[in-house]
């Protein structure tokens, strides 16, 4: 079985990769070709790009890579069509997946599409060009299905791979290292430089009311500690840099100042209160502020149906408000967090997402052959 995949960043990067194993589990005999990172080529893929080089957010940001986008999109779709694929699987990456979704749909390659975008969140109207062109979509969150639904899309709800990646974790959890702070500024550069200066000085202001406090920043994959060492040299305090065994060490700490994204359901699932916080180029929060329609920017806020986690967006991510709120976790608000992020792990169900996402992949070759 030949199977093209496409997965352009570090959490799509990574629940590919488990796709991958589960799929060889019941199919060994399968060739995987494709954009992905550095999880999926440990799990065998033949690389036609990088998941890093499409790695873009934000819509200014996009505008300028514009002409490198493009470019990179004509030599995978050109790569696609050559292989003839028996299934592609597109991986979250709305604006680079559409389009290619299109055109192996007009070659009579069946799409899937694998941990939906957010159009439930903004540019809903985009859901019709995944009615037009995709064959089906597994969804990781549960409230996602009901849109699709609504929307004439046939989608099905295989439960969050992330339950899967944690569950070692999950079932012997290590002791919380008293005064601990951990740091997810994002998994992609423009978010670490955007995010994680403030970080590092709220984590200094709060070191100097917290004696004994211990800071460490947890690299997504793909991150370079070279370069993130570079960052933090500067920084007013001293701060470990964690690259291996990232979620029992975040499982570790006492409280978290993550980025908005997948690293919100992570500290759900290993049960670390956190403030969330994001902020993108001046452009691009001006106009997604116009065409987004979600009450909540945190994942972890939109699973649970409503804000049980402190949200500082742009302006409001400074370090006087993400000061105030970390304060309040290390005090009676962390305690009250956790009862309420107990809900979310329910609501994102038990391990075995990739095994049923893998059984869907396969169901979608059955049908078209």
């Amino acid at each position: 079985m030949n199977i093209f995949l496409v997965a352009g960043e570090a959490s799509g990067d990574l629940h590919a990769a488990n796709l991958v194993r589960a799929l060889r589990l019941q199919e060994p005999a399968i060739r995987v070709f494709g954009v992905g990172g550095e999880r999926l080529r440990e799990a065998g893929l033949e690389c036609v790009a990088r998941s890093e080089e499409l790695s873009v957010m934000g819509l200014a940001e996009v505008v300028k890579d514009l002409p490198r986008i493009l470019r990179l999109s004509r030599r995978v779709r050109a790569a696609a069509l050559a292989g003839r694929p028996d299934v592609a699987v597109l991986v979250d990456s709305p604006d680079f997946n559409l389009p290619l979704a299109r055109h192996l749909r007009r070659a009579g390659i069946p799409v899937v599409v694998y941990v939906s975008p957010q159009f439930w969140a903004w540019r809903a109207g985009r859901v019709r060009r995944i009615r037009r062109d995709v064959r089906r979509v597994l969804c990781v969150l549960p409230f996602e299905v009901e849109f699709y639904a609504a929307h004439g899309v046939a989608a099905e709800y295989v439960g969050h791979p992330l339950v899967d990646e944690l569950a070692p974790v999950m079932a012997a959890m290590p002791p919380v290292e008293g005064l601990t702070l951990a740091l997810l500024p994002g998994s992609r550069w423009h978010e670490v430089v955007a995010l994680l200066p403030t970080m590092l000085r709220t984590a200094a202001s709060l070191r100097g009311e917290l004696e004994g406090l211990r800071v460490r920043l947890i690299a997504a994959p793909g991150l370079e500690r070279e370069r993130l060492s570079a960052m933090v040299a500067g920084a007013p305090l001293p701060v470990e840099i964690v690259t291996e065994d990232r979620h029992r060490a975040l499982a570790a700490s006492a409280a978290a100042l993550v980025a908005s994204g997948t690293a919100t359901l992570e500290c759900a699932l290993l049960d670390v209160p956190m403030v969330v916080g994001y902020r993108l180029h001046p452009v691009s929060y001006a106009l997604a502020k116009l065409m987004v329609r979600v009450p909540h920017v945190a994942l972890v806020n939109l699973v649970a149906g409503k804000r049980i986690v402190a949200e500082a967006v742009q302006n409001e991510f400074n370090q006087s408000r993400l000061l105030a709120e970390v304060k309040r976790l290390f005090g009676a608000a962390g305690p009250a967090q956790r009862q309420e992020l107990a809900l979310v792990r329910k609501a994102l169900g038990k391990p075995g997402a990739s095994a049923r996402a893998a059984r869907a992949v396969l169901a979608a070759v059955r049908e078209a052959t």
